[in-house]
């Protein structure tokens, strides 16, 4: 059940029209020197599955959206994704059975999501994470997706001559893991949800028992010993808060009777001089603040009073002053006539006549106003003595009731109050004791609580642990039998290349990764030809032995980005990489599909393949003009070996 997986077309929608190629045959090779586009057509198919392709220039400039017709499985989907940012986050899908337009994918967001549209097209489950092995690992890992099985499908350039199967990157050697085994039916959805699940219950057991230290810590700190001396010590609490409740009701009831009529008859006078007292508090601070009342009133009208005798007696002197000149502007008046009866200054009727020395009204309504003021003030000054005397009678009495009221209980009372005084405090302690003990008991119980907590989590991630083995242990078979089969296969390729230098090879159990002389890929080469055409060998080795088993859900696709990219004057290997090439996609015709792109292809390779053949003139975005060699940004920058 090796899953198929083909790309049918790409179609480039650029500002200057369309671009489609199709793919019909099981070997394309896109050939071209650099700078004509073939990575750039390669990234775009990567982009368009949903994953971050490396974008040319070109492509961020002039193509608009990118579609990918392919068949995963028993479907076929057209993929349309756009190239600007707001809009690349979605993919629009096309059933290409029905030709009906289903739901917009999201790419890494909510769901539906592309990856999981492809996941499900190709057989597998999603929502599958991929856990760390550590024994210290208390992650569930990360989610596997697509993009993590494209990665067993596409080789880009960057990596074609330095690095196989992401390697390098140590993050993500348990997802590569992972991948390979769900790919190659050496895992399966229950044992990751386990692996997943282990690691998250070592986390919570690490939660659990620091958290069980820490409350062990508090009741060492507490000093209370075991749980049976604190709920001893709650009980007898609670004795006590019983004995103190039981005194203290006893001496409420014997004061109650200490209280003779009396007595209350002394207390009942006792509030009314005191609120009398305070009435007459009150009456001496309102006669205060209304005498300063009529005291400030008579002060304005005496102020008021004496300017106007100041001006009567100012115009009494000035009415007998004859003058010569004009007061204002000194102009001598004797040079004018002036009627009889008028002012010889203003020429106005002459009014002073029979005016001075009578007192205007307005003075006499103020001196009668100011008596009366007076009047006022004196009775205030009367009445305030008279409240003032009132007090201190009112003070008088109620220190005189105080101390007789003293006197009557003071040898009733007072022997009583130390016992009150004593069960009081005896029942603050006995209930403070009793919310301190319930307290302990508490932790006691959450300590209780926790290694419980620890016990379960404990007995479950031993129960999965088992259960794990388990399940490993049926698969170790099948795991055998498939290890030795790609070791087998890939010694055969390794061998048919002719890679320089090297005597065996096989695949290693633990990290699937190829070994060359007993020594893992890069401890043997760090880049070069040697690790591109391990590289290419590695991978041919996989698809081979999948399609071969014919159970597994290995994608029969792999896209090629230069491979001759490090191999330079090395035409043997390249021949016999392009002759491994065609003999695997002749074996089981409509199986398998490999897409190529490279520089240039061997002297003699023959014509068992599509070819596409690009140029300056003719670059793989063919409605846009190349801007010649010079003006080329390579996405990748060669190192051959």
């Amino acid at each position: 059940m090796t899953t198929t997986f083909r790309i049918e077309e790409v179609r480039l929608d650029t500002t200057n029209g369309p671009v489609v190629y199709a793919f019909p045959a099981d070997l394309t090779v896109l050939a071209g020197q650099t700078g004509v586009g073939k990575t750039t057509l390669l990234e775009m198919i990567k982009f368009g599955l949903g994953g971050d392709g490396l974008l040319a220039p070109v492509a961020l400039r002039y193509v608009t959206d990118v579609h990918i017709s392919i068949r995963a499985g028993a479907s076929r989907w057209q993929l349309s994704r756009a190239l600007d940012p707001e809009l690349r986050k979605r993919v629009r899908v096309v059933d290409l059975i029905t030709h009906d337009r289903v739901a917009d994918h999201s790419v890494g967001g909510e769901a539906p999501t592309i990856s999981d549209l492809l996941m499900t097209s190709l057989g597998l489950e999603t929502g599958l994470k991929a856990a760390a092995r550590s024994r210290r690992s208390t992650s569930a890992g990360a989610q596997i997706t697509f993009n993590d099985v494209f990665r067993f499908m596409y080789v880009p350039q960057s990596e074609m001559n330095r690095d196989i199967a992401s390697s390098h990157d140590s993050y993500y050697a348990s997802k590569r893991r992972a991948v390979f085994e769900l790919l190659f039916g050496l895992t399966n959805s229950d044992i990751l949800n386990m692996r997943s699940e282990i690691n998250t219950l070592k986390g919570s057991l690490d939660e659990a028992r620091t958290a069980c230290e820490t409350v062990d810590r508090f009741l060492l700190d507490s000093g209370v010993g075991t749980r049976i001396d604190a709920e001893m010590r709650q009980t007898t609490a609670r004795q006590d808060e019983i004995e103190a409740t039981i005194t203290l009701d006893a001496l409420q009831a014997e004061l109650a009777d200490v209280t003779d009529r009396e007595t209350q008859v002394l207390r009942d006078l006792l509030s009314d001089a005191e609120r009398s007292l305070a009435d007459g508090r009150q009456t001496a601070v309102a006669l205060d603040r209304e005498r300063l009342e009529y005291t400030q009133e008579r002060r304005r009208v005496s102020q008021d009073l004496a300017r106007i005798e100041r001006m009567a007696s100012a115009g009494a002197r000035l009415a007998n002053i004859e003058f010569a000149v004009c007061p204002r502007c000194t102009q001598s008046l004797g040079q004018r006539e002036v009627a009889h009866g008028s002012c010889r200054v203003c020429l106005q009727p002459d009014i002073v006549e029979g005016v001075v020395g009578r007192d205007p009204y307005e003075i006499e309504q103020m001196r009668s106003q100011l008596s009366e003021i007076d009047a006022q003030l004196t009775a205030i000054t009367e009445q305030s003595e008279q409240v003032a005397a009132a007090v201190v009678s009112r003070g008088d009495l109620i220190r005189s009731l105080n101390s007789e009221i003293d006197a009557r209980t003071t040898g009733r009372v007072t022997p009583r109050l130390q016992a009150y005084a004593d069960a009081v405090a005896k029942l603050t302690s006995a209930r403070s004791e009793q919310a301190s003990m319930e307290a302990v008991l508490r932790q006691w119980d959450r300590a209780d609580d926790l290694r419980a907590a620890v016990e379960r989590i404990e007995s479950r991630r031993a129960t999965l642990v088992t259960q794990v083995g388990t399940a490993d242990a049926l698969i170790r078979q099948r795991k055998t039998e498939m290890i030795t089969e790609l070791d087998a296969e890939f010694l055969n390729t390794v061998t048919a290349f002719g890679i320089p230098s090297v005597q065996t090879a096989s695949i290693d159990p633990d990290s699937y990764l190829p070994m060359l002389n007993g020594q893992l890929f890069d401890q043997v080469s760090s880049g070069g030809g040697i690790i591109t055409a391990t590289q290419v060998a590695y991978w041919l080795t996989l698809v081979t032995v999948a399609v071969r088993q014919g159970d597994t859900h290995f994608p029969a696709f792999l896209l090629f980005d230069s491979p001759r990219l490090a191999l330079n004057t090395a035409e043997d290997i390249a021949a016999q990489m392009y002759r491994r090439f065609v003999t695997q996609v002749g074996v089981k015709a409509g199986r398998l599909q490999f897409i190529v792109a490279d520089n240039q292809l061997p002297p003699e390779y023959g014509r068992d393949f599509a070819e596409m053949d690009f140029s300056y003139a003719s670059p793989t975005v063919g409605t846009i003009a190349h801007p010649g060699p010079a003006q080329v940004q390579t996405l990748v920058v060669d190192q051959p070996e």
